[in-house]
């Protein structure tokens, strides 16, 4: 049984250039209320050693990553089986090690890839030249705190989008990019939902579900997308036929509520993206849990949905989005 879990995905503590240390990361994303905490320092591991069952036990569990830190680029590197050094990586010959963490298990993420370079970031956006996107499994799509902020999180979303209508199979995620606790109470955090097994949160099982494409992005309620076909239930990642499909939808409002409620978020509607368009809008009625199921005729590609609403006073905001189910030529 898959069941989804709140994370945040990007996080760094003084092992690199943050001033966290392993436990007040921890701590900290307690008091979020998460489920699960990546900690990703910059080209290293060291901070694993802190990583306690006394720690997990007292906070939450810690998923062991790291983040690529080159001239041309960082990427999230998830639960690989053994270390893929990073230091001969170049723009041309990326795949070469992208496929060596695949084959060590690791799920590979592209980080903030329109974050500001040089001068004021050096490496920080993306240049690699990737041709084997396979090897690729998700791009994080949302940088920092609630990202109607981040200007650069727009053509992030967008070359995401893009890159489902070329063919390729990619989660998103959202990451805060956390170097320290000075997150104010005006500061929203969005949070990556995995789909883990047994609603186990493990090293592993937040790689599998991020392997296989089991994510969603949240700014406030938890969300449901599922296709039923021919008496079966396809979740996030799945792949189904082109042709008669009932699309099956939920958006639940209690969930972490403390964490989002004060900000002025209002879910209004759930959109269906089909290859890049929106092909259907269905109005929410405003109770705490509300799900839904509609027939459609799909077509090959891949459809995901989309929660809009409110926002500090603006309207029609996106709140939060689903990884995509593909639609295969039947």
């Amino acid at each position: 049984m898959i069941e989804y879990k709140a994370f945040e995905m990007h996080s760094h503590t003084f092992h690199s250039d943050g001033t966290f240390s392993v436990e007040s990361l921890c701590q900290a994303c307690k008091v979020r209320e998460l489920d699960g905490v990546a900690l990703t320092d910059h080209n290293t591991m060291s901070g694993w050693e802190e990583i306690t069952p006394a720690l997990e036990e007292q906070t939450l569990p810690v998923i062991r990553g790291i983040e690529w830190t080159t001239f041309y680029g960082h990427m999230l590197v998830i639960g690989a089986d053994r270390y893929v050094d990073w230091r001969l990586a170049t723009p041309e010959n990326i795949d070469r090690f992208t496929e060596a963490i695949s084959a060590a298990n690791g799920a590979v993420g592209i980080a903030h890839p329109f974050s500001l370079g040089s001068p004021f970031c050096t490496g920080c956006h993306w240049e690699f030249r990737v041709k084997e996107w396979k090897n690729i499994h998700y791009v994080e799509v949302w940088s920092g705190p609630f990202p109607l902020f981040e200007p650069y999180n727009e053509p992030g979303f967008q070359m995401w989008t893009d890159l489902l209508n070329q063919g390729h199979r990619l989660a998103a995620s959202c990451g805060i990019d956390w170097h320290e606790n000075d997150l104010e109470e005006n500061h929203h955090m969005p949070v990556t939902c995995l789909g883990v097994e047994n609603g186990e949160v493990s090293t592993r099982t937040a790689r599998e579900a991020l392997r296989a494409g089991r994510v969603y992005v949240t700014g406030g309620p938890a969300l449901d997308f599922q296709i039923e076909q021919s008496g079966k239930r396809h979740g996030l990642g799945a792949a189904v036929n082109s042709g008669a499909a009932t699309l099956l939808w939920g958006v639940d409002q209690t969930a972490r509520t403390s964490q989002w409620n004060s900000f002025g978020l209002i879910p209004r509607r759930v959109a269906f993206i089909q290859n890049g368009g929106e092909v259907l809008s269905i109005e929410l009625s405003g109770q705490e849990k509300e799900k839904g199921q509609t027939a459609y005729e799909l077509w090959p590609g891949w459809i995901r949905l989309e929660l809009y609403g409110d926002y500090q006073g603006r309207a029609d905001q996106l709140l939060g989005f689903t990884s995509p189910i593909y639609v295969e030529k039947d």
